[in-house]
């Protein structure tokens, strides 16, 4: 079976569900929070594709990695139902394996709904507030879309930075300079 087809169906029901009931961005949040954690605990994957882990341990985890606790009252627990049944059907067909690619395709989703384009700006050194204002202003002025931007730093650039639009790249770094007057001279 096309698994990518599955993760499509799973996170487009899950949008078209959480838009009309005005839940999109909290869901899109759930998720952003939930990806980071999978990202940088790396034994959470390994506990969510484990045979052996119960499901309903498997939920709670997921729950918890998510940004929900326990102390959420009853009336967010109630209006959040859509994000726990979605987690609890994930879990039921048994597609933790595809959680991540759900998640992709659910911001992909999202983004294009609401107009927004993802930005990530890797600088040498940390970049200041006043510059990442000026970035989200350009890349709007030429876009004419909504900037959500995701700021790194990456000493391995030396200075300038990269800025990644979308799913394109531009790279301004001296690093890449360095190495194309290296491959020039090398060339010669």
């Amino acid at each position: 079976m096309n698994t990518g087809s599955i993760a499509i169906r799973y996170s487009k029901a899950l949008f078209e569900e959480a838009r009309i009931r005005g839940i999109d961005k909290d869901v899109y949040d759930f998720l952003n929070i939930l990806q980071y954690n999978m990202n940088n605990v790396p034994d959470l994957q390994r506990v969510l594709i484990n045979p052996r882990i119960p499901k309903k341990k498997k939920f709670m985890l997921l729950v918890t990695s998510s940004g929900l606790t326990d102390t959420i009252s009853q009336s967010d627990r109630e209006r959040y139902r859509l994000y726990y049944r979605f987690l609890q059907l994930v879990l039921e067909h048994q597609r933790e394996n595809l959680l991540r690619t759900m998640i992709l395709i659910y911001y992909v989703i999202y983004r294009e709904h609401h107009h927004i384009v993802h930005v990530v700006f890797e600088t040498a050194m940390t970049a200041d507030a006043p510059l990442l204002q000026k970035v989200k202003e350009k890349i709007y002025a030429k876009t004419g879309q909504h900037v959500e931007l995701e700021s790194h730093v990456r000493p391995d650039l030396i200075g300038g930075f990269c800025i990644r639009v979308g799913d394109r790249l531009y790279d301004f770094s001296y690093r890449t300079k360095l190495q194309n007057i290296r491959k020039r001279l090398w060339n010669k």
